[in-house]
């Protein structure tokens, strides 16, 4: 059998990227696969053998991750991409997707686009994120500035594009590959949001690696975190935490909290902490 990476799953079909060949080509499941309840997502790491001329997968290897929205497997790194205009920056959405990279271990990085259009939120981004240790490039996709920045970071891994609808995604790789192609929407100024143009997860092999493009999500859930676990996905709580009366403390109405008295002597950002406790709400 030889191995191959799933990069797209159609229907019945699979676009594959054969290892040994370095070619793109489709495929379809073994009939087994589907009766033993296996399911082949893109960033899957399969192995098949050739029938008739074309691959049929024989075996799923066993992954080391896998996003529930969008569903990618044997990811490496999260590129979290925020516009500073049309959309402006959902500060609630970014910490959601940094509390559930935190949660499943995943390395992240904050690709802020559209810097030539709001300075002040810029600086913003700059003052609440940079102190938490997060890798920010600042990008304006559409001029190509920042992009060699982001080439580097992801080249070699198998890497996530996601954030809202008309953040840039799209622009940003056909800036890293003009030949991909791929469909951008304009953004509505009545509605302030994108217009979905990518329907589904499509990996693109790249430097020695993969890169996605993912549709916008707006109402991605915190609930895969459980409860106990939200105050260690906030970076900035951890080592106020001890400071805290009690062990089990969610900083929110208990006394003698430790991360409460860092909101109130700004070390912990009041936006960061707002969220926190909108996002605690949710799991109740």
């Amino acid at each position: 059998m030889e191995n191959a990476i799933v990069l797209r799953a159609s229907g019945g079909e699979f676009h594959i990227w054969t290892e040994e060949k370095g070619e793109r080509t489709l495929a379809v499941a073994r009939g087994r696969l589907k009766k033993e309840g296996v399911k082949i997502h893109p960033g899957d790491r399969v192995q098949y053998v050739v029938e008739d001329d074309r691959p049929v997968i024989e075996k799923v290897l066993t992954r080391k991750n896998l996003l529930f929205r969008p569903r990618v497997a044997n990811v490496d790194q999260l590129i979290i991409v925020v516009s500073l205009e049309h959309p402006p920056p959902d500060y609630l959405y970014l910490d959601k997707i940094l509390a559930l990279a935190e949660w499943f271990q995943l390395p992240v990085t904050i690709c802020v686009n559209k810097i030539d259009l709001d300075g002040l939120e810029m600086e913003r981004i700059k003052k609440v994120y940079e102190p938490l240790g997060y890798r920010i490039i600042y990008t304006s996709a559409l001029h190509g500035e920042g992009v060699e920045e982001l080439k580097r970071t992801v080249a070699g891994q198998t890497a996530v594009l996601i954030g809202l609808t008309g953040v840039g995604k799209s622009t940003m790789l056909n800036q890293i590959n003009p030949q991909w192609e791929l469909a951008t929407g304009e953004v509505s100024r009545k509605l302030g949001r994108g217009r979905h143009t990518t329907k589904q997860v499509q990996l693109f092999p790249w430097e020695d690696g993969l890169i996605t493009d993912t549709p916008g999500f707006s109402q991605l859930k915190i609930n895969l975190i459980p409860r106990n676990s939200l105050p260690f996905s906030f970076v900035e709580f951890i080592p106020l935490q001890e400071k805290c009366r009690f062990s089990s403390c969610y900083h929110n109405k208990e006394p003698g909290c430790g991360v409460k008295k860092g909101v109130e002597e700004s070390i912990v950002a009041s936006s960061r902490y707002n969220n926190y406790i909108r996002l605690l709400k949710e799991l109740d």
